[in-house]
């Protein structure tokens, strides 16, 4: 009996190129925001009135997504699902295919952070200080690409199963959520974020033709993999 791979094809559009282009340029002009520096002290007003209205829930939400979504939780986690997609979901394709769409809704963020190197806002003139002041390189937010990434790969393994709406919804509101954290904590701008968008459909976007064009086709040569 043939086995079924959730992950056999990727979601592929006929105009990726395009799009890819298209992103690729939103994402650079969400970037180039962080060199003015007038228009990020506006958008640190937003972070101002978020992280003023807080309490003490509010905070600890705040710190908890910002922890959980954090490079060294979001490698675990990630592994952790690939390891039981293998073990129950029986493909070791899907849990490929799962871990390759995270790292790349996530990682093409690192080489963005690296070309713009953005200063991050001083949360000394935050009212509530949750957490420490982070130094790497702002733009765009690895936590939001995280989130986008993460969430997507979920809802796409579970988009045939009676979990599909569950899915959705989680991928809704954990993206949500983080980018609310984000800004609540003073760890990124707006335009951080907004950017973030954009590098993870980037990074979708150019797997999705890879792994379709080539990628799965080749994994699924091998016995390894069939």
């Amino acid at each position: 009996m043939t086995r079924v791979h959730r992950f056999n094809r990727l979601p592929h559009l006929k105009s990726w190129l395009p799009l890819t282009i298209f992103g690729l340029i939103l994402a650079l002009v969400a970037g180039l925001v962080g060199n003015n520096a007038g228009l990020l002290a506006s958008e640190f007003e937003i972070n101002k009135n978020l992280n003023s209205a807080g309490n003490g829930f509010l905070n600890e939400l705040a710190k908890f997504a910002s922890e959980m979504y954090s490079p060294k939780f979001a490698v675990i986690l990630t592994a952790v699902c690939m390891l039981l997609i293998w073990l129950f979901g029986k493909s070791r394709l899907d849990a490929v295919g799962f871990g390759a769409t995270v790292a790349m809704g996530w990682l093409p963020a690192e080489a963005f952070k690296i070309m713009f190197n953005e200063p991050r806002a001083s949360i000394a003139g935050l009212a509530n200080q949750i957490m420490p002041q982070e130094i790497d390189s702002s733009f765009p937010s690895g936590h939001v690409c995280f989130a986008l990434g993460f969430g997507f790969a979920v809802y796409f393994l579970a988009r045939n199963s009676r979990f599909r709406v569950a899915a959705l919804v989680f991928w809704i509101v954990s993206v949500l959520v983080e980018a609310w954290a984000r800004l609540y904590v003073g760890a990124h701008y707006l335009s951080d974020e907004i950017g973030s968008v954009f590098t993870t459909a980037v990074g979708i976007l150019v797997l999705s033709y890879l792994w379709n064009k080539w990628i799965s086709q080749k994994l699924q040569s091998t016995k390894f993999f069939a």
